[in-house]
């Protein structure tokens, strides 16, 4: 009898070592499971580390990130997940939408927190905006192609065909193209698609469309944006302006566009992060939508093609551009 209650006596004590919280660690593991090298996902991953270097300053905490990136390959992202799971992170940063689903699939249990999900909900990743439900949540990056459309129209009122490359296997590029088609009737847009399944053939089928489009626009396609340097090289050999839809593709060469400040997005991301590592279940907090009031134009871009901003996008009611060189 006493053998039996030493026994158990020996399971709670074990039960209980076993429950530490993150308030009681001084160490937190965060794996980051990265898509793609792009400026968007470096900017969205400093913005995560700068807010999580004061938390852990103010909660005397040491943060280690264990960071890889997938380089736009599904089953590498795949992988990389499997890998991070098994070191039973306290926390799994998931950027761009493969790498988040790659993460999900990988585990139910350790919280998840996406970061530039164009749409978490049309890839499966949450069953609400409002309430993410499981292990998930974060922020996304939807584009404001109302106004980048519009942007263009105003610039190319007599434009006709929108010539359009895209990985249509990617989830993300999915929930683009459809809110781009519904936009560009707005507009009076038709589009054109160039599909591709790898950056190595963004240059052949960016050319494809040459002689068919009088614009070039770059979705939010993880594929597309990874390898822009060919959309672009294409753009200007063939005297075709290239739009896109994020800060990090006009640094890249694209004109201009209305976007999401990702550098904020990743502050965004790394509260969601302290909330979790705080106490809240990821189920309960909301995914946060990044803010779309930016525009940012490419100088070099605007001289090269002779574009003139509209003098309606620089007065004192819109931020003023941020320009680009």
């Amino acid at each position: 009898m006493k053998a039996k209650y030493f026994i158990q006596a020996l399971l709670i004590v074990f039960v209980f070592s076993g429950c530490k919280t993150n308030k009681d660690k001084k160490e937190i593991l965060i794996t980051v499971n990265q898509y793609v090298h792009h400026p968007n996902l470096k900017k969205t991953m400093d913005g995560v580390k700068e807010v999580l270097s004061q938390w852990s300053k103010e909660n005397h905490k040491n943060i280690k990130y264990d960071i890889q990136v997938a380089n736009a390959d599904v089953s590498l992202a795949t992988q990389i997940a499997k890998q991070q799971a098994m070191k039973n992170p306290d926390i799994m940063l998931a950027l761009a939408t493969p790498s988040a689903q790659a993460c999900q699939k990988a585990t139910n249990t350790i919280p998840i927190v996406f970061g530039a999900i164009t749409d978490p909900v049309k890839a499966g990743l949450v069953k609400s905006l409002e309430h993410p439900g499981g292990n998930i949540t974060g922020t996304s990056d939807q584009w404001p192609y109302d106004k980048q459309f519009e942007l263009i129209r105003d610039i190319f009122p007599n434009a006709k065909k929108i010539g359009v490359v895209l990985n249509p296997g990617e989830a993300n590029t999915e929930a683009s193209m459809k809110k781009i088609k519904e936009v560009s009737k707005k507009y009076g847009f038709e589009i054109i698609e160039a599909p591709v399944s790898s950056t190595s053939e963004i240059f052949s089928a960016a050319n494809s469309l040459v002689g068919k489009c009088d614009i070039f626009f770059a979705p939010a396609d993880n594929t597309v944006l990874s390898g822009l340097e060919a959309f672009v090289k294409v753009s200007r050999t063939n005297n075709i302006p290239l739009f896109v839809g994020d800060e990090g593709s006009v640094e890249k060469g694209g004109i201009a566009t209305f976007g999401v400040d990702y550098y904020e997005l990743g502050k965004d991301t790394g509260k969601l992060i302290v909330r979790i590592l705080n106490g809240e279940k990821p189920a309960d907090i909301p995914v946060v939508v990044g803010n779309k009031g930016k525009l940012v134009v490419n100088e070099d871009a605007l001289k090269y093609f002779n574009i003139t901003i509209p003098d309606k996008y620089l007065n004192k009611s819109i931020k003023e551009p941020v320009l680009q060189e």
